[in-house]
């Protein structure tokens, strides 16, 4: 039973499922409040903080960061991460949770999405720490109220989201890749056998994605696929030799002057494709969205809209498209003119239907640039066509066409400081500031319990 007042530690030699289940289901019938670390002898160290024996926040790991901009584009694609920026240059712990805590407050994002993140987030660090099990040397317990983190968010059952870690887990094992570990980068190491080794559509695909800088986990979200499914479809390829894991460092804490895209640490045969400097929005840039089910477009219009300094999202389901621009409503959309379900002639006839998008351009990709086709989609509202392959230098023509301001003259209105009743000034130390709502900034407290507890009351007062 967990039964301490001060921070207590003790040494391991590793620890195993059951071991990590029975340190749980004691902080559970304990009703533990505090963070529980696991530390390794190389410092990594996983935190999970409880509120009355509930899991309501885990962090760190092997890419605290990068997971964090997997997550937010993941579950709220219009938030860009790098929008999000420290004051200070130490974060509190859990810096992530708060920033979660001010924009549900705001209620700029919804608590059935920060549900859903917070538990994407627990299942992440428990199978990093699974996979690191043998390797942790010590683990303590730092009982604390919690008080700054005001309501939980998402309290869960730590043993529920450790049993369905654990179950992904043992197939991970079963599958031959308990060396794999879902932070490496594949890349190309040998493209000419590769290219013999798997059709050219696969060879292209491989090739586009593995720049360099995507972890296992990020390219299982970017396709659309199991991580699991995705690792053992590359096992093989990494097994010959033609594709290598290399490893791949966090991304830079936010407000480091650092580039947000860290490039992987390679063997000496380096990947075909050196990763693009991505450049960060405006947080109140015009947002794109592209609508295509090929996934090589979409990351190719990705490069060429965030390198220009548009916000921008990509829909390869042609059903999710409509609620996703009620949702968003961008600036300009891109529509492919082929794809199953519903082709692009449909979309962009019921877009038209709605008084949302009455003036929103909408531009046709199209393979086939014949006068029917133009026609057509005249017909049904299309503003213009642009012929595929993809070219940058068309592509931004024809957003600057429709979008005639450049996206980074367009400077964020401040919002004025905000006084506390117990101080003249409050010391904030991290300003969230939101994309999708212009002229809106979101500052946070030092104190998480002035943030959460007086500063959110405080804060609601912003205009």
């Amino acid at each position: 039973m967990v039964n301490c007042v001060n921070e207590v530690s003790r040494s391991v030699k590793g620890i195993t499922v059951t071991q990590l289940a029975n340190q749980l289901q004691s902080v559970a019938h304990s009703q533990f409040s505090g963070r529980l670390d696991f530390l390794t002898a190389n410092e990594r160290q996983w935190s999970l903080y409880f509120r009355l024996g509930r899991l309501i926040w885990t962090a760190g790991g092997e890419h605290r960061f990068r997971r964090w901009h997997r997550l937010m584009k993941q579950f709220c694609p219009t938030i860009h991460p790098n929008a999000i920026q420290p004051k200070e240059k130490e974060l509190p712990r859990y810096w992530e949770y708060l920033v979660l805590s001010v924009l549900l407050k705001r209620q700029h994002i919804k608590r059935e999405t920060v549900i859903s993140l917070i538990q994407t987030a627990a299942f992440e660090v428990l199978f990093d720490l699974l996979h690191a099990s043998e390797q942790i040397t010590q683990i303590s317990y730092a009982p604390d109220k919690q008080e700054q983190f005001g309501d939980p968010l998402a309290p869960l059952s730590a043993e529920q989201v450790l049993e369905q870690a654990r179950q992904s887990w043992s197939e991970w094992n079963s599958a031959g890749l308990v060396h794999y570990s879902p932070n490496a980068v594949p890349v190309i190491k040998r493209p000419a056998d590769l290219k013999q080794a798997v059709s050219a559509k696969t060879y292209q695909t491989l090739e586009t994605l593995m720049r360099g800088d995507l972890t296992l986990r990020d390219l299982a979200k970017a396709t659309g696929q199991e991580l699991l499914t995705l690792t053992r479809v590359l096992a093989p390829h990494i097994q010959r030799d033609l594709i290598e894991l290399c490893q791949m460092p966090d991304f830079p804490p936010p407000g480091c002057s650092e580039g947000g895209a860290v490039a992987a640490v390679s063997t000496p045969n380096p990947p075909v494709a050196a990763p693009t400097t991505a450049v960060s929005p405006a947080i109140n840039a015009p947002l794109i969205v592209c609508i295509d089910d090929s996934l090589s477009v979409c990351k190719l219009m990705e490069q060429i809209m965030t390198s220009a300094g548009y916000r921008y999202v990509s829909v390869q389901d042609s059903v999710h498209a409509l609620p996703l621009l009620l949702e968003n409503k961008p600036a300009l959309i891109f529509l492919d003119l082929v794809m199953p379900i519903a082709s692009g002639y449909e979309i962009c006839s019921q877009i038209r239907r709605m008084s949302a998008f009455k003036n929103t351009p909408v531009v046709i990709l199209t393979g086939n640039d014949g006068i029917v086709d133009r026609v057509r989609a005249r017909v049904v509202g299309a503003s213009d066509f642009l012929s595929k392959p993809v070219n940058t230098e068309k592509v931004l023509a024809i957003v600057r066409q429709y979008l005639p301001i450049a996206p980074n003259s367009i400077a964020p209105n401040s919002t004025p400081s905000v006084t506390s009743s117990k101080q003249n000034t409050v010391d904030r130390s991290i300003l969230v500031e939101q994309p999708a709502f212009p002229g809106n900034t979101y500052e946070m407290g030092e104190t998480t319990a002035l943030l959460l507890q007086k500063g959110m009351s405080e804060t609601s007062a912003i205009p």
